[in-house]
């Protein structure tokens, strides 16, 4: 008998901490605010001032191992609603020839920590993360992992692409 009320006085704290476990959908929160500004703050429209791709794939490093769009004459425009939704427009200047590129999806902090971009081209719930600043007038992201692909060193083969942004508020 002793183990029956053991159990029944058990079994509520227990449903309760099953409950609050799994209340979750999948375990991250899409979060407005991280842990030093909010989503909200980058509303309006960024002129990149630095654009640079740099090899960081496996295998042999290419040479040149890098690019630095905005040096070759290149362009990106950020603009960012309240909401997180961005639209990120390029021009890149490549041999003579201009390459315009979109990206857009949602922009948030995962569990109000870590900066994450949802790109709307991407499988739904695989955000890439992005180191993040904000300081007055100017936006740096930088990728820690492959994030793109480019042809560093003009063979025809896309190498994978670590990538580092500054924008300014215009």
């Amino acid at each position: 008998m002793k183990t029956l009320s053991k159990i029944l006085l058990l079994a509520p704290l227990l449903f309760s901490f099953l409950m609050l476990s799994c209340s979750k959908e999948n375990g991250d929160e899409k979060a407005d605010c991280g842990p030093n500004y909010c989503i909200s703050e980058l509303q309006g429209t960024w002129d990149a001032t630095e654009y640079v791709l740099t090899f960081c794939g496996q295998g042999t490093i290419p040479n040149p191992s890098s690019f630095d769009v905005i040096a070759e004459g290149g362009s990106a425009t950020l603009t960012v609603q309240s909401n997180g939704r961005f639209t990120l427009n390029a021009m890149i200047m490549y041999e003579g020839q201009t390459f315009p590129e979109t990206a857009s999806g949602t922009i948030y902090f995962e569990d109000g920590e870590f900066f994450a971009i949802q790109f709307d081209d991407d499988e739904p719930n695989d955000p890439t993360y992005f180191g993040d600043t904000l300081s007055g007038n100017t936006f740096r992201l930088t990728s820690g992992s492959v994030v793109a692909e480019w042809d560093f060193d003009g063979d025809e083969n896309d190498e994978e692409a670590c990538i580092n942004l500054t924008f300014v508020r215009t």
